[in-house]
C-alpha cells in the first residue's frame, strides 16, 4: 500500500501557490485553499479541509490583490484566487514602499502595483497625511 503524503504548500511574495515546489495554475484548487486558509496564534498558516490540517509556508503575507474596481458604488478588491471582497475599512499600511491592508487578519494582503495605483486615484492629503478617499469612506495611508 502507497504511503501518500501531502504536498509541502508555499505561498511566494507575490501571492503564487506552490505544492511541492511547482507552481499551481488552477484556480478552483487555490481558490478552495485559500478559501479554508486558517492562521494561529503564532503566524503559522494551515488548510483546515476535511478535519485535517495542512501546514503552508508563506513568504511574506498569503493573500495578494490583484485590482480595485468600484461596485455598487464601493471599492472592490479581487484577490489573485479570484475571490472579491470589500476594501476593508482600517488603513493602507506601507511597509518598505509596499501597501498592505488587512483583510482576515492583521496586515495579511499586500497590493498589487496596479492596484494601488488605482486607489491612489482617490488619494488626499490632510494636514500632513495621506488618505484614499471615495464616497464618505477614507483610509489613512501609513509608513511602519
Amino acid at each position: 500500500m502507497d504511503n501518500l503524503r501531502a504536498p509541502e504548500l508555499f505561498i511566494d511574495k507575490d501571492g503564487l501557490w506552490y505544492a511541492d515546489g511547482v507552481l499551481m495554475i488552477n484556480k478552483e484548487i487555490i481558490k478552495l485553499f485559500a478559501a479554508n486558509l486558517k492562521k494561529d496564534g503564532h503566524d503559522k498558516y494551515q488548510i483546515d479541509w476535511q478535519n485535517q490540517l495542512y501546514p503552508v509556508r508563506v513568504e511574506d503575507v498569503p493573500f495578494f490583490v490583484q485590482s480595485v474596481t468600484e461596485q455598487v458604488g464601493r471599492l472592490t478588491i479581487q484577490l489573485n484566487d479570484g475571490r472579491k471582497f470589500p476594501l476593508p475599512h482600517g488603513n493602507i499600511v506601507m511597509k518598505n514602499n509596499i501597501p498592505y491592508i488587512s483583510l482576515f487578519w492583521h496586515r495579511d494582503t499586500k497590493l498589487s502595483r496596479p492596484s494601488y495605483s488605482e486607489l491612489c486615484k482617490n488619494l488626499i492629503e490632510r494636514d500632513g497625511h495621506y488618505f484614499i478617499k471615495h464616497g464618505d469612506t477614507e483610509w489613512l495611508v501609513e509608513d511602519v
